[in-house]
């Protein structure tokens, strides 16, 4: 019996097959970093609808009280670097704390204390606050295991003006700002920026959060944009508006204001507008920014 010859199939030679891995491995070279600017782009979004949110909050406390939350309120340890008088003895309850019925954490904001010592209070010093996390900090919730305690930390910290004993900006210790005392206008002046906690994520804890001595929360709840490192000290050492990392064991870059963004990062100012300032600004047009009554002509790229 005859049978009929079928042509033999012809397959991918070895050559051919790493020609086509060589494209494949091309066209994935070429659409990486077009996917990774939409998620930035994306981040970089999400991260201005953080900062109006917090702004809307931080108008309606403003509108119940009259007046902005203070960074938190400290009592005088240090006689030599005495705060403002405060106002109530809330003791180092964060202006992040004081907004939460703002930012629809009603549930969260009930089981505060006011008048207990926030350190510890459980369960809300480890709750993870949504828009308190940039969208750009691949972390997710950033919550550290601090001793056999929990505690949860944030990307954005209150600008207390340009350092901590100045007490210019709106959000500093034992504040009570008024919208009607920003004489420098609410579209020039600084309320709220980014700062990532850092490697050892030791400062940055948006519940209550003291910072070092004097304790008037620079580095955990506010910062001031040309910080002064060591206040106690002999020799006044400032850090300035720069890049930063997360790869920082002595956690030096918690002294300065910079971003997970590339280029800059966002700033969300008194009128609840943000801004997204690029490290190029001067540290003479960041210092302005930051103050709330320095009659300064301010411009910032």
């Amino acid at each position: 019996m005859c049978r009929l010859a079928l042509p033999r199939r012809k397959g991918f030679t070895l050559i051919e097959l790493l020609v086509v891995i060589a494209i494949i491995a091309i066209l994935i070279g070429l659409l990486l970093p077009a996917v990774q600017k939409v998620r930035e782009a994306a981040a970089r979004t999400q991260c201005i609808n953080n900062l109006k949110q917090m702004g809307l909050a931080l108008h309606g406390f403003h509108d119940t009280y009259k007046y902005f939350p203070p960074a938190h309120s400290a009592p005088t340890y240090y006689a030599s670097l005495p705060p403002p008088p405060a106002k109530d003895s809330n003791w180092f309850i964060s202006w992040m704390a004081r907004i939460l019925p703002h930012i629809e954490q009603d549930n969260v904001h009930r089981l505060v204390n006011y008048k207990a010592w926030p350190w510890w209070q459980h369960p809300v010093n480890e709750t993870s606050i949504k828009i308190y996390i940039c969208p750009s900090d691949t972390r997710g919730e950033i919550i550290l295991q601090y001793g056999p305690d929990k505690v949860a930390l944030t990307d954005y910290l209150g600008v207390s003006g340009t350092d901590q004993l100045a007490f210019n900006g709106i959000l500093h210790v034992n504040g009570r700002v008024k919208m009607t005392g920003i004489s420098d206008g609410t579209s020039n002046t600084f309320l709220v920026g980014e700062r990532p906690p850092s490697y050892t994520s030791e400062y940055g804890w948006w519940f209550a959060g003291s910072g070092d001595a004097p304790y008037f929360g620079a580095t955990d709840v506010v910062l001031g944009v040309n910080e002064i490192k060591d206040p106690l000290g002999t020799k006044a050492v400032r850090d300035i508006w720069r890049p930063g990392s997360l790869n920082d064991p002595i956690d030096e870059h918690r002294w300065h204001y910079w971003s997970l963004h590339t280029g800059g990062g966002n700033f969300l100012l008194a009128d609840g507008s943000v801004r997204f300032v690029t490290y190029s600004a001067s540290q003479r047009s960041m210092n302005a920014a930051s103050t709330r009554l320095g009659g300064e002509v301010n411009e910032l790229p």
